[in-house]
């Protein structure tokens, strides 16, 4: 895991922010077994109902040391850090709005808007996609955010291109 090259170990976090329950976004969280998992309550009660979308995953996201934080829609988690409700990849996904005091606001969508091209008010759904509607709803929600906020950096849980650009870990943004 990355974590190790930057001397920590799940042990050591207290809160992991569960964008959604999706295998290639949940498949450590039984790792975190000291950390209060948070994510939107109708993403986790959808997959809890056995919803086959996430049950791929499930030993991951359901094991039975992990204590979970349940939200409801835009949620300031801590001064500074809020969750916003975007449905539409997944009925509960959610993105974060983090401010850093150097970099200014960021904003990670993650599978909201999975690919900087698709950051468009009139986007489509792809196959994964739950519900176009609400999708568009949601990328509709975050372009508004960033012109609010005065986001300086956004970044997409998929876009190949982008992560080269991104600073990774031992870097990092202030």
């Amino acid at each position: 895991m990355h974590l190790a090259g930057l001397d920590l170990h799940p042990d050591d976090i207290d809160t992991l922010i569960c964008t959604h329950f999706d295998v290639d976004h949940a498949g450590y969280h039984d790792a975190f077994t000291q950390a209060e998992l948070v994510v939107q309550r109708s993403h986790y009660e959808l997959a809890k109902s056995g919803h086959p979308r996430y049950a791929a995953a499930r030993a991951h996201w359901d094991h039975p040391a992990l204590r979970y934080r349940l939200v409801d829609g835009d949620t300031e988690l801590l001064s500074g850090l809020t969750l916003i409700e975007t449905s539409g990849h997944a009925p509960g996904h959610q993105s974060i709005l983090l401010h850093l005091p150097q970099t200014g606001p960021v904003l990670l969508v993650i599978d909201a808007v999975a690919m900087q091209r698709l950051f468009t008010p009139e986007r489509k759904a792809w196959p994964m996609d739950d519900n176009e509607e609400q999708l568009q709803a949601s990328t509709r929600k975050l372009i508004s955010l960033v012109e609010h906020e005065e986001v300086s950096l956004t970044i997409f849980g998929h876009d190949g291109q982008q992560w080269q650009t991104l600073k990774t870990a031992p870097q990092y943004y202030e």
